[in-house]
């Protein structure tokens, strides 16, 4: 039993091993597909052979036991979805050349026989972070799911980080305590409705005192002035695109 396990234990080493020696290879085609999108960033064909072949080896380093590599291959393809941004697609390369350095360096320790990949780990959570700060961030207070879904495709789009809540008072509590680059409120909210919270906001002495705030509404008659809304939008089948077009004059 136990030479038949040693055996095993053998032959998933050389599995481990074969997949190692192909790593530099799949890094170098990485580098030449984004090099080649930095010069055609809409050639489909292009993004889509990177994501396909990041996705394998994600999947790939599961199943050689290097949960490194999978780590890193998902937040690169989160860094991917963000090069479709156009707003986002020069710091998105930038970001996504990183981790293919960092897949680079996952080789060597990944030959031990006992891998230390703690240098590695610690530079993928520098780079998670720096991410997370580069990206605008967005509150959006709305109880219908299906709006939620709207706003929630639009600005996917344009690579904004999305916090979804669907109340009056969390919605204000958030503002008041969390940072954010522009909040979406509905007007009709459970417990407090849109008005009532974009009016704390702008009387309170928080950070986000002064942010954008898009006010979507089906009734856009009696908005108080000082509530300083910088854009209302009608909710109707122009709402996608009115959002868009919102977020752009707000160069968002």
């Amino acid at each position: 039993m136990s030479t038949s396990m040693e055996e095993f234990q053998y032959l998933l080493q050389g599995m481990r091993s074969s997949f190692l020696d192909d790593l530099q290879e799949h890094c170098d085609q990485f580098d030449n597909l984004l090099l080649a999108l930095e010069k055609k960033p809409d050639d489909r064909a292009l993004f889509d052979e990177l994501f396909r072949g990041v996705h394998n080896l994600k999947g790939s380093g599961g199943t050689h036991d290097v949960h490194i590599i999978t780590s890193i291959c998902h937040q690169l393809e989160n860094c991917l979805a963000d090069m479709v941004a156009k707003s986002e697609f020069s710091r998105a390369l930038e970001r996504a050349l990183k981790y293919v350095d960092l897949l680079r360096r996952v080789e060597a320790p990944g030959r031990m026989e006992k891998p230390d990949y703690s240098e590695v780990e610690a530079e993928l959570e520098r780079l998670r972070l720096s991410a997370l700060q580069s990206r605008k961030s967005c509150l959006v207070a709305e109880s219908s799911a299906m709006m939620s879904r709207v706003y929630r495709s639009v600005l996917t789009e344009r690579a904004i980080r999305i916090t979804m809540v669907s109340n009056g008072l969390e919605a204000l509590s958030r503002l008041l305590h969390e940072p954010f680059d522009l909040a979406i409120i509905g007007r009709e909210l459970p417990d407090l409705n849109g008005i009532a919270v974009i009016s704390a906001l702008r009387n309170s002495q928080c950070q986000n005192k002064n942010m954008p705030v898009v006010f979507v509404t089906s009734n856009s008659d009696n908005i108080p002035e000082h509530t300083h809304i910088d854009d209302v939008l009608i909710k109707d089948n122009r709402l996608s695109a009115n959002l868009g077009g919102a977020l752009q004059k707000l160069q968002l």
